[in-house]
């Protein structure tokens, strides 16, 4: 191994690091009460060796989305290669969406409020760009689990498979949102009365919207 590739290897794991510990005082206290020398302790770093790799909690933030993002795409590319019809497909894409963000609720909230993060910071442009191409890569594995069903004939609905992902990544973002706010709301009673998980909600989204047959 070369040492620019023992470097890089040194400084991905020492990023990881960061963004574990980051997301564990998260999880503790709230994004809003953690400093930055709370978080290099917890990561067992300088402060300075810190912010060698992130300025300042918002880049940190952005950095957990794009965390969460690529363990997505790693996710739907397994979905994408195994040997099923194309509706099962875009149910354990979904699904696995629905998993992720209802399991880690700093990666939910960091999701949720990376625009506005963004906006704040836009000199951050390469992560940003970086969330921006793996979202649209996102979706396109949808598109393209989409059309699998089409050939298949397990996905009836025959518009365009770019308008179905599209609508499916609109109510997957609501579910996002549901499950920062859900909390006490009218939302989260009707559930409970139907005996309805959210899982089970967007599977009845899928069969009823797209003529989603397994």
């Amino acid at each position: 191994m070369s040492t620019k590739e023992r470097k890089e290897r040194e400084k991905k794991r020492r990023k990881d690091q960061i963004l574990d510990a980051t997301i564990t005082l998260i999880e503790e206290q709230g994004f809003e009460q953690i400093t930055m020398d709370e978080i290099a302790s917890r990561a067992e770093l300088s402060k300075g060796t810190l912010y060698l790799y992130y300025n300042d909690k918002a880049t940190l933030y952005q950095a957990i989305k794009k965390k969460a993002l690529v363990f997505l795409h790693e996710q739907f590319l397994k979905s994408i290669q195994q040997d099923m019809p194309g509706a099962m497909l875009v149910k354990d894409m979904v699904l696995t969406f629905l998993d992720l963000i209802q399991d880690n609720a700093t990666f939910t909230k960091a999701m949720l409020l990376f625009e506005q993060i963004s906006k704040d910071k836009p000199e951050e442009h390469s992560v940003i760009e970086d969330c921006t191409d793996l979202e649209n890569e996102l979706l396109m594995l949808i598109v393209r689990a989409i059309q699998i069903g089409n050939q298949d004939g397990s996905i009836k609905n025959k518009q365009s498979p770019k308008i179905l992902a599209l609508q499916i990544a609109i109510q997957m973002q609501g579910m996002l949102q549901f499950c920062i706010i859900n909390a006490n709301t009218k939302g989260a009673q009707i559930l409970t009365e139907h005996e309805i998980t959210l899982e089970g909600l967007m599977e009845q989204f899928l069969h009823t919207q797209f003529n989603y047959s397994e």
